[in-house]
């Protein structure tokens, strides 16, 4: 019977040393995953920084064009001429170039 035991022990042991062996590479493969999870995640945070700086230089610019523009609005006879002829260059500049593209396009 001492046989038989040691058999089955043995066997019983490399099972324990393969599934030992199957649980050590799912841990590495879980362990390179979170890695790389993490790695990403500070990727996005840097990401979302940035963009947040960029929305924040977007908002002060735009702040200021209202500024201007308000100013100009508000600003003597003459600037309100002169804001008029540039609102009509621009329609004028925008109808010629609608036109142009959508003749070239049929």
């Amino acid at each position: 019977m001492d046989t038989w035991g040691g058999v089955e022990e043995q066997e019983l042991d490399k099972r324990n040393q393969n599934r030992a062996y199957n649980l050590a590479n799912k841990v590495s493969q879980l362990r390179s995953v979170a890695v790389d999870l993490e790695l990403e995640a500070h990727e996005h945070n840097r990401m979302l920084d940035n963009m947040d700086g960029d929305f924040s230089s977007g908002s002060s610019l735009l702040g200021l064009s209202s500024n201007r523009l308000h100013g100009v609005l508000t600003a003597g006879r003459q600037n309100k001429r002169v804001m008029c002829y540039v609102a009509a260059a621009v329609v004028i500049i925008v109808l010629i170039s609608y036109h142009a593209f959508s003749g070239s396009s049929v």
